[in-house]
């Protein structure tokens, strides 16, 4: 009996041991399929590429075991959806062909992925930062816009602030200087400018940003001066407007030559040769000044204009001044006749003239109207200049016997005022009437050959010559 027991147990072992065997080997097996994707370079991390395939409907779990490059994709374990993991390698002139191997729990064989990366046109171009000190030189470089892409690049300005400030090599993307100008600190601190890139089928832009350093730079101007014609050395012309830090000024060039000297530590301008300030020879003058800090220099012109002084000589108010008033600041004086007179008598001779005896400077012209109102005789000397109109005047007057002196005294330089402009020069050798009276018979005159002033008989005839008063004011 125990060894029939035995028996029928070692037949049921036997039995499901046989029944076991049977049922494994008839299971199916489990089946991964490759996978052969594309997809174009540069895409976006988590972007899908496919899902590797089984011929099952059982979850598997699903691993990558290895991928060229590391790291580049990812699957999702519980579908076997790969995706991108780093978008950075999917680029088509460095890995144009990703790989990777897929297992799965209980599959039979492991998943060959392989996804073709396809070649894009692809255009990049860099925002553009410098800092640049201010006042630089036209065509300075200030960078080169980095951009890099497929094709041919071509590089343009499409705007910048403020305009016409850059300019920029089509071919090489180098960003230069077009108007130093425009490149001043204390107007610009930043200078920006939109760059474009084109390869003929897409473009890209970029933001180009220059920053200005603030410099210690020198600035000079034109300078408008005036001072009087016929200074003293040394007297001060003025000061050059300019501005900077530990400047030095030169005079680079002047006109007339010698004409200034100038104060190199603050620019001042002063008379080097009163000579040459002559309106009538150089009513204009001219410095160009140097201005430098030692590592800036600048250039800028002093005009000087001389302001014309009533002299001695000078052809104006109808004649030649022979003598300005002391105390009028140079605007009151007397002018001589550039013509002659015809020779006459003073007239009246035997007759007191009440009024005509003034000897000073101011009393010619009293003298003459006393002449003329007392005295009726047509062509006399007085007669003579109280109705002559010259040069668009009319009030000409005798010379008392003081203003004739005054002429004598200035004799050179009224006649070289009188020959420069047409006229008939006082000679030397002859005598002129005064219009001082000396008695009833007798008058006085001048010799122009030594001032002397004598009287004669009013029934003389001598020489007349003309004055009148003048002002500027």
């Amino acid at each position: 009996m125990k060894k029939a027991t035995k028996f029928i147990k070692m037949l049921f072992i036997t039995v499901l041991m046989i029944s076991y065997s049977c049922s494994d080997d008839d299971a199916p097996q489990i089946n991964l399929e490759d996978l052969q994707a594309t997809i174009d370079e540069n895409p976006t991390n988590g972007q899908v590429i496919g899902t590797i395939q089984s011929n099952t409907n059982n979850v598997l779990t699903f691993s990558i075991i290895s991928q060229t490059p590391n790291g580049a994709i990812a699957i999702n374990e519980n579908t076997g959806e790969l995706i991108v993991a780093d978008a950075t390698v999917f680029d088509f002139e460095t890995n144009p062909i990703i790989t990777a191997v897929v297992e799965a729990d209980g599959a039979e064989n492991n998943a060959n992925v392989t996804i073709n990366v396809t070649n894009v046109n692809e255009l990049s171009i860099q925002d553009f930062t410098t800092t640049i000190d201010e006042n630089p030189t036209d065509g300075d470089v200030l960078g080169t816009i980095q951009a890099a892409g497929d094709g041919t690049l071509s590089f343009s300005i499409i705007s910048q602030t403020p305009t016409g400030a850059m300019s920029i090599d089509a071919n090489t993307g180098e960003l230069s200087v077009s108007n130093p100008n425009l490149f001043d600190y204390e107007t610009n601190t930043v200078l920006t400018a939109t760059i474009e890139v084109n390869n003929t089928i897409s473009t890209q832009t970029a933001t180009a940003t220059i920053n200005l350093n603030d410099v210690d730079e020198v600035t000079a101007q034109q300078t408008n001066m005036t001072i009087d014609e016929n200074p003293s050395n040394d007297d001060v012309v003025g000061t050059l407007t300019a501005s900077g830090s530990n400047l030095t000024y030169t005079i680079t060039f002047q006109n007339p030559a010698g004409a200034f000297d100038i104060n190199q530590s603050t620019g001042e301008l002063t008379v080097a040769n009163a000579s040459l300030f002559d309106y009538e020879t150089n009513p204009n003058m001219l410095a160009t000044i140097s201005v430098s800090n030692g590592t800036q220099t600048v250039s800028a012109n002093a005009l000087v204009a001389l302001n014309d002084i009533h002299e001695i000589g000078d052809f104006k108010f109808g004649g030649v001044i022979f003598w300005i008033d002391p105390a009028s600041n140079n605007s009151k004086g007397l002018v001589v006749a550039t013509s002659s007179q015809p020779d006459g008598a003073w007239g009246c001779s035997g007759t007191s003239i009440s009024g005509a005896n003034g000897q000073a400077i101011g009393d010619g012209e009293l003298n003459t109207t006393a002449i003329e109102t007392s005295c009726s005789t047509a062509g006399t000397a007085a007669d003579i200049v109280s109705n002559l109109n010259l040069n668009s005047y009319n009030d000409w007057f005798l010379p008392s016997m003081n203003e004739a002196n005054e002429i004598y005294l200035n004799l050179t330089e009224v006649n070289a005022g009188i020959t420069a402009n047409g006229g008939v020069t006082i000679s030397p050798n002859n005598s002129y009437w005064t219009s001082t009276e000396t008695s009833t018979t007798l008058a006085r005159f001048i010799g122009m050959s030594n001032g002397s002033l004598n009287s004669v008989n009013k029934n003389a005839s001598l020489q007349v010559r003309a004055i009148r008063t003048w002002t500027d004011f």
